[in-house]
């Protein structure tokens, strides 16, 4: 990998981090209008989905993460 590629990596890292945050304040934002009555069936199926959406986004910010710190600790010098 050279700079180029390390720089990509970061790249995706900063875009997943946004992308992460971005699907947490959209949670945050759905948990903020509950009430004290249930949900109906059309909010729980949103807020569960959303929360599928939310689990995804982390996972993906989790793996770009994996592989930026992977590159920073061998060197981005170092060869496949």
């Amino acid at each position: 990998m050279n700079h180029t590629g390390f720089l990509e990596l970061h790249a995706n890292y900063a875009a997943a981090m946004r992308a992460y945050f971005s699907e947490m304040e959209k949670t945050a934002r759905m948990l903020e209008e509950c009430t004290a009555e249930p949900l109906s069936f059309k909010d729980r199926f949103g807020l569960i989905s959303q929360a599928i959406i939310e689990s995804d986004a982390h996972l993906t910010f989790l793996g770009a993460k994996s592989l930026l710190f992977s590159a920073a600790r061998l060197g981005y010098g170092a060869s496949n």
